[in-house]
C-alpha cells in the first residue's frame, strides 16, 4: 500500500481526475493517506501567442484556480485531501518539481487517446515515467479507439 499519491490534473480532461482519484484510493487502500494534485497552467509559457490585459490574465487564473479546488474538493475524500496546488510552467517539468517537494510514492498520470505523434503515451505522460523518482501509474482513457 502507498500512503502519498501525487495525481497531475488536466482540465480539458476532467473525467479522467476521478478516474485517478479512484485508482489512488485503491492504493492507498484502509491505510491514512494523502492525495496530493497538481494542475499547470501553460499558458504564460507560450505568452506570445496571445495579448490580454494584466487584469484579465488575473480573473483567468482566479477562475482556474477555483475550477481546479473544486474538482479536487469534489472527488478526494476530505481525510485523504493533501495540498492541491496551481503552477505555471511546462507540465512535466512541473509535476516532477512537485513531486521533489511533495515526495510521493506514485503518480497517477492520465493518458487519453493517443494522437499519431505519441501512440503510445502523450509527451507529458511519457517525460513523467521516464524521469519520476517514484512509481508511474498511467490511467487510460476508457473510449474505444
Amino acid at each position: 500500500m502507498y500512503n502519498t499519491v501525487l495525481i497531475p490534473m488536466d482540465l480539458e480532461h476532467e473525467d479522467m481526475f476521478p478516474k485517478a482519484v479512484a485508482l489512488a484510493q485503491q492504493l492507498i487502500g484502509d491505510e491514512k493517506g494523502e492525495i496530493h494534485a497538481v494542475y499547470v497552467d501553460q499558458n504564460l509559457v507560450h505568452h506570445g501567442n496571445f495579448s490580454l490585459s494584466e487584469d484579465a490574465v488575473k480573473q483567468a487564473l482566479g477562475d482556474m484556480k477555483q475550477q481546479v479546488k473544486k474538482l479536487f474538493k469534489k472527488y478526494v475524500p476530505e481525510h485523504l485531501r493533501g495540498k492541491c496546488r496551481v503552477k505555471s510552467g511546462v507540465v512535466y517539468d512541473t509535476v516532477l518539481e512537485e513531486a521533489d517537494k511533495v515526495k510521493p510514492e506514485v503518480i497517477i498520470v492520465a493518458a487519453g487517446r493517443p494522437g499519431f505523434s505519441s501512440y503510445l503515451l502523450g509527451s507529458n505522460a511519457e517525460k513523467i515515467v521516464r524521469h519520476a523518482n517514484c512509481s508511474v501509474f498511467v490511467v487510460r482513457d476508457e473510449k474505444k479507439w
